[in-house]
């Protein structure tokens, strides 16, 4: 199932996606945001797909949860095994390097993109309830060093080719800091940013799918 996260949060289902079949999924209404658009159950991957090739839609492949590791890898050989001219219609992004270095390692010419918000580490650590100010201080630090380790050691070494950065983080300064590589900036939804950062010479991922 494509969906946005782990949860049936974004449609008006409850609880995991883990917990219902695809059938089930397929009956829920993943367009809740939009109902003047109808309904729209959750897709599976292969509808997904199949659907882009025949709009000619390229797709990033967000891979949100480290829990996916393993499989990713083995799901892009199987969706290559099936329509192997999609190689160069889609992207994988992630969070997680580790899931970047597997697909690196074993699709090469795969895109790959690398996500990331200034305060990953710390956001992290806010939702698993380490809110003292001592430990986000630390938090803080180790953001900081991760960024280092990242654009300077992680991102050159595998060779990603594009970076996806929250826009709250995107200036003049940082862009510089990450060129040459393309950068997709999420989530920009009001029309004065999107020219802003279009003028900064950057893609923007909007959740506004209307002219107006």
């Amino acid at each position: 199932a494509v969906v946005s996260t782990q949860s049936t949060g974004t449609t008006n289902g409850t609880g995991e996606v883990a917990d219902y079949t695809l059938q089930q999924l397929a009956g829920f209404n993943a367009n809740t945001n939009f109902p003047d658009m109808g309904e729209c159950g959750i897709p599976t991957l292969e509808e997904t797909v199949e659907f882009a090739i025949e709009h000619d839609i390229i797709l990033l492949f967000d891979v949100k949860g480290g829990l996916f590791c393993d499989k990713v890898s083995g799901t892009i050989t199987d969706l290559l095994s099936r329509h192997p001219n999609f190689r160069h219609q889609f992207a994988v992004i992630s969070f997680f390097t580790d899931i970047l270095y597997r697909v690196r390692r074993d699709h090469p010419t795969v895109i790959t993109g690398f996500t990331r918000r200034h305060d990953h580490i710390q956001n992290i650590s806010r939702l698993a309830g380490y809110t003292s100010v001592w430990y986000q201080i630390l938090m803080f630090g180790a953001d900081k060093a991760y960024d280092f380790l990242t654009f300077y050691f992680f991102v050159p070494w595998l060779k990603i080719e594009m970076l996806e950065i929250r826009k709250d983080d995107v200036s003049e300064a940082y862009l510089r800091d990450v060129a040459p590589r393309p950068v997709l900036v999420w989530t920009v939804n009001h029309p004065l940013e999107k020219e802003y950062f279009k003028h900064l010479g950057c893609a923007v991922m909007s959740d506004i799918i209307s002219d107006n």
